[in-house]
């Protein structure tokens, strides 16, 4: 009796260890889907939160646009990491009217960095007279690229600094990386990453352990 009664306590020690290990390696495999699932998602989490607050198309923000992050690291959820690099923009990428000088005709140039915040960002009065002299100064107003691209941005605002022609200054606004570290999106986007990475893992967790 005393035989049969140890040898169902070391059954039952068996049957407690494969139970431990089954949900250590379902954990490990729901925390590696869950990375997975965080560094193929959190680009466009970060950039619903960004165009929340700021005027800008999603596709600028996620990895297809001029502020793709270059990196995104880590092999553990601790160690995640989304690196941004992008230049300051232009006003083009926030709405700016008129897209290109009307001919012959004065304009108020406007744009929205913040949404609902349409500003004045410059202004033309048509007063040259052909082949006169420059201004001075200018206020900002549009010039032409070059681009010869069907996609390309063929006009930005640029200001006249003196009379010589190519004394300019572009205006430029904020770039991909201050919108995300920005006192106005950081906080909800990082609330963001960990509820998201939170469902994540839970659905995961539950998948791995057959609940």
């Amino acid at each position: 009796m005393p035989q049969n009664s140890i040898s169902a306590q070391l059954s039952n020690l068996q049957q407690l260890v494969a139970d431990l290990e089954a949900i250590e390696n379902g954990g490990k495999k729901a925390i590696s889907n869950t990375i997975k699932d965080v560094k193929a998602r959190a680009p466009g989490w970060i950039a619903q939160e960004v165009t929340a607050v700021y005027n800008i198309k999603k596709s600028e923000i996620t990895p297809s646009g001029s502020g793709k992050p270059k990196k995104i690291t880590g092999e553990t959820i601790e160690e995640l990491a989304i690196t941004y690099k992008g230049r300051l923009l232009t006003p083009v990428h926030f709405g700016m009217t008129p897209k290109a000088p009307p001919r012959g005709k004065s304009y108020t140039l406007k744009a929205s960095v913040l949404k609902g915040q349409k500003k004045v960002i410059g202004r033309y009065l048509n007063t040259r007279t052909p082949g006169g002299p420059f201004s001075q100064r200018s206020h900002n107003i549009l010039m032409g690229t070059g681009n010869t691209k069907s996609d390309g941005t063929s006009w930005i605002p640029f200001q006249r600094m003196s009379k010589t022609r190519t004394d300019i200054k572009k205006l430029t606004t904020i770039s991909v990386p201050q919108m995300i570290t920005s006192d106005r999106t950081n906080e909800a986007i990082m609330l963001r990453l960990n509820t998201e990475t939170s469902k994540r893992l839970e659905h995961h967790m539950k998948r791995a352990l057959g609940l």
